[in-house]
């Protein structure tokens, strides 16, 4: 009797699901193979790996920092966490950069603490650990929330921001153009979309209290005005996809408000081009930080 491996029905699904893994490959790509790629680099590179917590208003806030040379500091979306950078992290370091990741405050390997999650934790946070690290100053390349806190940076402490990189971020509530109704969606679609929200924050059990909050944060916050874009003296590149959930036009008026702000429009992306269109971020941030 055969064995089960040599079954005809077990090696047409071995046959299938490899077929159906390489096509889900292509149809990723080249978010697919910037991550297999990003996978190789992390367990191959020799580079110097600094990680550490840091305790915090109640919270640990882990950090970690790969390579040598300027820093340049990444700061993650809201309901993401530092892993969202992988089309980023390996060529930056590449440059010559020392590339400073953080989990903000409740998000992948940092815990919630007492203090409220606002814009102004975040950013203190981020403050505790660039002293942690001994670092004085640096650029900040930072992603929706990111870009956010990389802007109150700018305006709260302008002597520690070289120069920032605000993608897909706004200044105030409104410049949020409201998504669909996701209640409207099939049940079994509603439990997909919930584990794959889950595991991008990477708050895993703590992320449903995780969303609620940060949505709640999205509704009433950041609160800048024209006067506080104006006082960022930092050079300023807003990059907005095409098809942003950040309406242009408050991309445009976030840019011409600082005082060194420029605009870049990703064509075809939406609010995750770091992910989606990564050559052209990639390419944008090079040009803008010289690398």
């Amino acid at each position: 009797m055969p064995s089960l491996k040599h079954h005809p029905l077990f090696l047409m699904f071995g046959l299938l699901t490899l077929a159906l893994g390489f096509s889900l490959w292509l149809w990723l790509r080249p978010m697919s193979t910037n991550f297999l790629n990003y996978l190789f680099w992390k367990y191959t590179t020799r580079v110097v790996v600094q990680t550490g917590t840091l305790k915090n208003h109640g919270a640990n806030i882990k950090y970690v920092a790969y390579g040598s040379g300027e820093p340049v500091l990444l700061l993650h979306g809201g309901l993401s966490n530092k892993l969202s950078w992988f089309s980023q992290l390996p060529w930056l370091v590449e440059k010559g950069r020392r590339v400073i990741l953080i989990d903000t405050r409740g998000h992948g390997e940092s815990t919630t603490g007492h203090a409220a999650l606002n814009y102004q934790t975040f950013a203190d946070d981020t403050l505790k650990v660039l002293d942690k690290l001994k670092i004085q100053r640096t650029d900040i390349i930072g992603w929706s929330d990111g870009g956010i806190i990389a802007l109150i940076l700018g305006l709260e402490a302008p002597q520690r921001v070289a120069k920032i990189v605000a993608i897909s971020a706004n200044f105030h509530p409104s410049g949020v153009i409201t998504a669909g109704d996701v209640a409207q969606q099939p049940n079994a679609k509603l439990k997909l979309l919930a584990w794959l929200r889950a595991w991008w924050s990477g708050a895993g059990d703590r992320h449903e209290s995780l969303e609620a909050q940060i949505k709640h944060l999205w509704r009433v916050a950041p609160q800048l005005d024209h006067a506080d874009l104006q006082a960022i003296t930092a050079p300023t590149l807003v990059i907005a996809g095409e098809n942003d959930i950040i309406d242009l036009p408050h991309s445009g008026e976030l840019a011409q408000s600082l005082k060194q702000g420029q605009l870049e429009i990703v064509l075809g992306a939406g609010h995750a081009a770091p992910v989606t269109h990564a050559e052209q971020i990639n390419h944008l941030i090079a040009s803008f930080l010289h690398l």
